[in-house]
């Protein structure tokens, strides 16, 4: 029983080029989770504003914005190898020149929004690269469960990232010019993980359409695909309705739980194991026939997780709806994810990922309407809100679900007519 959990669930890590790639996506997610608790603690320890804190994660999401819609279009007509090699060594450089400020005393907002902008455009490049690299290395059967497998590191990471990150910072010998001279190092190490991997090849110089042309036949591509629109479209809803709940979580801590806005990472931290052993979980369900329902339940959580936040009576009430939430967001995240690789031709993996990736840029600046929702109405009144928000946008995938399934089966059985079966 156990051992054949283990072989559907880590299938795809029978794949050498897989497991290498796998490695170094683990090694880029864990500097990426560190960054978000380093640079908040810099920013804040600037200026003692956190309205300075919020400039700074301003800069990566304005990026991802304006970026993500032709990151994809880059990874489908270049060598996806080149790219993160190139895109990683950019990373590495801006952390290790942050760090180099943070030592010397020359750290400024300025320099801090600076780098986070380099990361989020330099994200939108190599996210939709790795992500279609996977589709190059693995067979269909085991598409799936590569794609969950990744999620389950990007789990994983949510965990022990900001957890190494405070500890480092913490340390008189380290401090926070050493945390980032130690992301800088990871991310060393995850150019030297892709530097092992087989070359591969982009499109010759000069052949095919522009750049331009390519962005629009990647947005055909997901229009003519209702089911791939409606992944889409269904992710971009939920992520900006739900996944911004952090935002609101310090105020929630001091203004109605009665304790110090710190303890975010104890309920940050209880949510990632629960999405950390979701996704080890149902990774191995992912290209599966229940993979649809079982996404559905996880928005669903997700949206009934916030709803019961904003009415936990204590902290203690707040860990296990934190348990709820972590688990519903993770697992909605990795069954998306891997639903979309399977409704888009090989061809377009990289353009489509970087569509649904402007969700993430989107994030990036709802989360100052929805901060000054929480200091207008109220934390609780604000999580309510996204809740509603969240199970209006699983209600609306259902139906339009329903919808699909609907009329695809006319068009099958006339098909199977016209053949003569």
């Amino acid at each position: 029983m156990i051992g054949r959990w283990l072989s559907t669930t880590f299938t795809a890590l029978a794949d050498p080029h897989y497991r290498v790639l796998w490695l170094g996506t683990t090694l880029s997610f864990l500097a990426f989770a560190m960054s978000s608790v380093a640079q908040a603690v810099v920013a804040f320890d600037i200026t003692g504003h956190n309205g300075d804190v919020g400039t700074v994660a301003f800069g990566m999401g304005l990026a991802s914005l304006l970026s993500a819609p032709f990151g994809g279009v880059v990874a489908d007509r270049v060598s996806k190898r080149r790219l993160l090699l190139f895109g990683q060594s950019l990373i590495a450089l801006d952390f290790i020149a942050v760090g180099l400020t943070i030592v010397t005393g020359q750290i400024t907002i300025g320099i801090l929004f600076a780098s986070t902008f380099v990361m989020g455009t330099v994200f939108s490049f190599i996210a939709p690269a790795r992500q279609a690299w996977i589709g190059e290395i693995l067979d269909a059967p085991r598409l799936a469960n590569g794609i969950a497998l990744q999620q389950v590191a990007m789990t994983s990471t949510r965990i022990f990232g900001p957890f190494l990150a405070g500890a480092l910072i913490a340390l008189p010998l380290t401090g926070s010019g050493g945390t980032y001279l130690f992301m800088g190092g990871l991310i060393a190490l995850v150019v030297a993980t892709l530097a092992q991997l087989p070359p591969t090849h982009g499109r010759p110089r000069g052949t095919g359409p522009s750049a331009f042309a390519d962005f629009r036949e990647g947005v055909r591509h997901v229009a003519e695909r209702r089911t791939l629109t409606l992944l889409a479209l269904s992710f971009a809803g939920v992520v900006m309705a739900g996944f911004s709940y952090q935002v609101v979580l310090p105020g929630l801590l001091e203004n109605d739980l009665g304790h110090d806005s710190s303890d975010i990472a104890w309920l940050l931290g209880v949510a990632g194991f629960a999405g950390l052993f979701t996704t080890v979980g149902v990774a191995g369900l992912a290209g599966s026939r229940y993979a649809f329902r079982l996404m559905l339940a996880g928005g669903i959580t997700l949206g009934g997780s916030l709803v019961l936040l904003s009415l936990a009576g204590g902290f203690e009430a707040a860990l296990a709806v934190m348990l709820l939430l972590g688990a519903g967001s993770s697992c909605y995240q990795m069954l998306n994810n891997a639903l979309v690789m399977q409704a888009s031709d090989p061809a377009y993996y990289g353009r489509v990922m970087s569509l649904t990736m402007l969700a993430w840029g989107a994030n990036g600046l709802v989360g100052y309407p929805i901060g000054r929702l929480a200091d207008a109405a109220g934390e609780r009144e604000t999580l309510l809100v996204m809740g509603l928000c969240v199970l209006g946008v699983m209600a609306a995938t259902l139906a339009a679900h329903a919808v699909i399934r609907r009329t695809q089966r006319p068009a099958l059985a006339v098909s199977l007519a016209s053949s003569g079966k």
